[in-house]
């Protein structure tokens, strides 16, 4: 016994030995023209949509974050590759296990004699301890455990995206929905005030006192803004049945026509505000930016373990147990036996499978590269698109709202001149119609400045915000 812990002991170390002479090289980010910071181990910025300060928004992006299929298969797709990473790591600790068996053996005349038996058929029962290490020479068991590792990681960064893309389109939904609130509620003031009018002109037409050209055209202009009313609130319609999708709400209730509406009346009037001199390092948490560097790391060790593997393997092997032609002395004392032992495997010949499988490791290992570095170069570019428009939209919203003040105050004049008999009707439906026309487009500049500001935050991996702890 005193022999076998020494055996065991001499084994043990000298596989721990062995284990730390090789392993992968440490993976190394490639250089980029990139400002280092923190940032990088952030994660997407969640809640960002706090910044709009609207408590109906608020409620519609939990619940899509809650309900939404897609983000419920990234996380599956997480607690897959977490469950890969923790099978991968378990391969660098020694496999142990018990055996236990019965049989009948019929030996050979040759065997019979040599070992002195009476007979030629016997029975044997054992019961035994396994236990088995494979020692990681070259580091291949390690380099597959971190490539499992970054494999979780990618995962975790494609979870984020589908969070990222999801919540930028629940904003965009809801603000085309408020959008199209605010324009049903102009075209419907203009509709009513065209009601009255073609409700005196109809009074006046009765009486001799307007010509039916008057009457016409008024009654013209009333059946325009009731087409638009309509389109309108078809828009609505289909902006609603969209935001509903995004929020996980079932089809029975999308056709019940249900309104997701609420929160402060001056959203579109009053968009956050973005801070001057964001870091430039806040790029390097966008989960896309993750995800890839992520890949390439997988892709890194992948092709470290491809490479190890075409180098001999080293097993350890050992056996304590129980062996005896009979039941009843299975567990005495002369039963025990034990073995140890190593093994070495070298492949001799495989077709050149191994090889490929390197240069299929390598070439992994140079198109990741590639795609990480465009996605550093988009990200830049989006950024920088992002802030442009933040900044033009926000200019021709500024121009739209003066060109409804001057529009407005045509209109006060021109409805006084009118009234007066200083101006015809056509003009002043001109001019009416023309103020009707800037509030919209007004309404629509209001629409591409908040969208724009989400455009912003998705560019930035979810807002501008640093966590605490990474400033």
């Amino acid at each position: 016994m005193n022999t076998l812990v020494s055996l065991v002991s001499v084994s043990a170390a000298a596989a721990l030995l062995l284990a730390a002479c090789g392993g992968p090289a440490a993976f190394e980010r490639p250089a980029m023209d990139i400002p280092d910071g923190t940032a990088r181990s952030s994660p997407v910025g969640k809640n960002w949509w706090f910044v709009f300060h609207d408590g109906a928004l608020n409620r519609l992006e939990e619940k899509a974050v809650e309900h939404n299929r897609d983000l419920v298969r990234a996380s599956a797709l997480v607690d897959r590759a977490a469950a890969m990473a923790a099978e991968a790591g378990a391969s660098l600790m020694p496999q142990a296990g018990f055996q236990a068996e019965g049989k009948r053996q019929e030996l050979s005349e040759g065997e019979r004699y040599m070992n002195n038996l009476p007979d030629r058929a016997r029975d044997l029962w054992g019961m035994s301890g396994v236990l088995s290490y494979e020692v990681d020479l070259w580091g291949r068991l390690r380099a597959l455990t971190e490539e499992a590792r970054a494999d979780l990681l990618a995962s975790a960064a494609a979870r984020d995206a589908v969070y990222l893309r999801l919540t930028a389109e629940v904003a965009s939904a809801y603000i085309n929905v408020r959008t199209w609130e605010e324009k049903c509620l102009i075209i419907r003031h203009v509709h009513a005030s065209y009601e009255q009018t073609c409700s005196m002109y109809e009074k006046r037409f009765v009486q001799g006192q307007y010509p039916e050209l008057a009457l016409r055209r008024v009654q013209a202009e009333r059946a325009k803004t009731l087409a638009q009313l309509k389109l309108a609130e078809n828009e609505l319609s289909r902006a609603e049945s969209a935001l509903a999708v995004l929020v996980g709400d079932s089809p029975r209730q999308i056709m019940a026509g249900r309104r997701l509406t609420g929160g402060r009346e001056d959203l579109l009037a009053s968009p956050p505000s973005i801070p001057a001199g964001i870091p430039g390092d806040m790029i390097e948490r966008r989960p896309d930016i993750c995800e890839l560097e992520a890949r390439l790391k997988a892709a890194f060790y992948g092709k470290a373990a491809a490479r190890a593997d075409r180098l001999p393997s080293l097993v350890l092997t050992g056996r304590l147990g129980q062996v005896s032609t009979r039941l009843e002395d299975l567990l005495s004392r002369p039963s025990r036996n034990y073995d140890m032992g190593a093994g070495i495997l070298q492949t001799l010949f495989d077709g050149g499978r191994k090889r490929a499988a390197v240069r299929a490791a390598s070439a992994e290992c140079t198109a990741v590269q590639a795609a990480y570095e465009q996605a550093v170069l988009n990200a830049f570019r989006e950024i920088r698109n992002a802030l442009v428009e933040r900044r033009k939209s926000a200019e021709a919203y500024e121009a739209s709202r003066d060109e409804v003040t001057c529009l407005r105050r045509s209109w006060d004049i021109a409805s006084k001149q009118y009234e007066a008999g200083y101006l015809g009707l056509m003009d002043a439906l001109d001019t009416h119609r023309n103020l009707l026309s800037g509030e919209l487009d007004m309404a629509d500049a209001a629409q591409m400045r908040l969208n724009a500001i989400v455009k912003f935050c998705k560019a930035l991996g979810g807002g501008w915000q640093r966590r605490p702890d990474s400033a």
